[in-house]
């Protein structure tokens, strides 16, 4: 199946965003989560568009979307943007019910960790570079729900040092698997196979 256009109302119908749906045939469901907006990040992102494969190649129906952009009426950078995924969630399971699995990258990690403290549900949690040394993931904490975390060891927004010390913290470390990839940077060039596969094993890990 090919992706279709969507507009997902949020915050009460006042605005739209726009997002890319695929069908699936497994019911189970995957969401995607964009670097930030304000440094050009969007759902067509290297790294969103190589994990939102993997998902379709296993059956998932997707959704991958832009968060909401700089200029006046769209506040970006977080004012906004874990409340609105929250609302992409409902719009998902309104076209696809069943599981809901969730990938954020870079910033839509953070943002994706928001919205779980929020009260967002998932079944499982897949967070690609998240920025521990790049956005306060302080008041944030990995929760006991199947969780995946990829990081380059060249990573210049978190450490592996800074994710240790993150994890260290969690209150169940047994449910968070961590893939580091040896000599990668933030931005996954070329390395865009290796994450497919690393997130491919973890599915597998957990059907």
């Amino acid at each position: 199946m090919a992706e279709e256009r969507v507009s997902i109302p949020v915050e009460n119908a006042k605005m739209e965003l726009e997002g890319l749906f695929e069908a699936g045939r497994t019911g189970r469901n995957a969401m995607l989560c964009h670097p930030h907006p304000l440094y050009g990040g969007d759902m067509h992102n290297n790294v969103v568009q190589a994990a939102r494969l993997t998902f379709a190649s296993l059956g998932w129906a997707t959704l991958r979307f832009n968060f909401r952009g700089p200029g006046p009426g769209n506040p970006a950078g977080g004012q906004r943007d874990p409340l609105d995924l929250m609302d992409v969630s409902t719009f998902m399971n309104s076209r696809s019910p069943g599981r809901m699995d969730f990938a954020g990258y870079s910033y839509g990690a953070w943002a994706l960790m928001e919205a779980v403290r929020a009260g967002l549900y998932a079944d499982c949690l897949i967070l690609i570079s998240p920025p521990l040394d790049f956005l306060s993931f302080e008041e944030l904490e990995p929760v006991g729900i199947p969780t995946l975390i990829t990081l380059g060891t060249r990573d210049e927004f978190c450490s592996v040092r800074s994710l240790e010390n993150w994890l260290s913290t969690s209150p169940a470390p047994t449910a968070t698997t961590v893939e580091l990839l040896p000599e990668v940077d933030h931005f996954y060039r070329g390395a865009e196979r290796q994450i497919s596969e690393i997130i491919k094993t973890f599915l597998h890990r957990l059907a």
